[in-house]
């Protein structure tokens, strides 16, 4: 199905009920994910390692200069003990959602198994951080630098009775 909603082409939406009977409602559009409405979050996976210097989060780094300085600030002092967990930064426009899904990245990047336990674990915690309800935007995470297949990830988020807003590139 495709419409135009918001000036942004909507290819795909769907709603329906997990396995575990959780509502959830993943939207998947093509668009810029920093076109996103304001007072929203933008949520993209991180490494525990500081590092912004691959893929979106060169885009995220060079959008949200001060959200990078926290983000490595973080894991300077907390490292590995944040794998499993959000770091939500807020911020003017958008805030940032760093979900802590790999300690490492390149070569060094967690097994695609160890990934998506951590994700559970991040996701979840950032559904519990976001007390004011605003809407989630987030690129594929997971699915290109850290070599997750998308399907994974978004099985996890289903599971979890998520509401997200998934962006592909146009």
């Amino acid at each position: 199905m495709t419409r135009m909603a918001s000036g942004i082409n909507l290819f795909l939406r769907h709603t329906t009920m997990s396995q575990s009977a959780l509502p959830h409602k993943i939207t998947h559009i093509k668009a810029d994910i920093f076109a996103a409405p304001p007072n929203t979050i933008l949520v993209h996976a991180c490494n525990t390692r500081g590092s912004w210097g691959a893929g979106i989060a060169v885009a995220f780094q060079a959008r949200y200069p001060a959200a990078f300085v926290e983000y490595k600030n973080t894991c300077k002092k907390q490292g590995e003990e944040l794998l499993g967990t959000c770091l939500l930064i807020r911020g003017e426009t958008h805030d940032v959602a760093c979900l802590f899904t790999s300690k490492d990245y390149g070569r060094r990047v967690d097994s695609p198994a160890e990934i998506l336990k951590a994700t559970r674990l991040a996701v979840a915690d950032l559904l519990r951080q976001n007390e004011e309800g605003k809407e989630l935007h987030s690129c594929r995470f997971n699915s290109e630098k850290f070599g997750v297949p998308w399907e994974e990830t978004e099985k996890v988020l289903v599971d979890l009775g998520a509401e997200m807003i998934v962006y592909e590139r146009p």
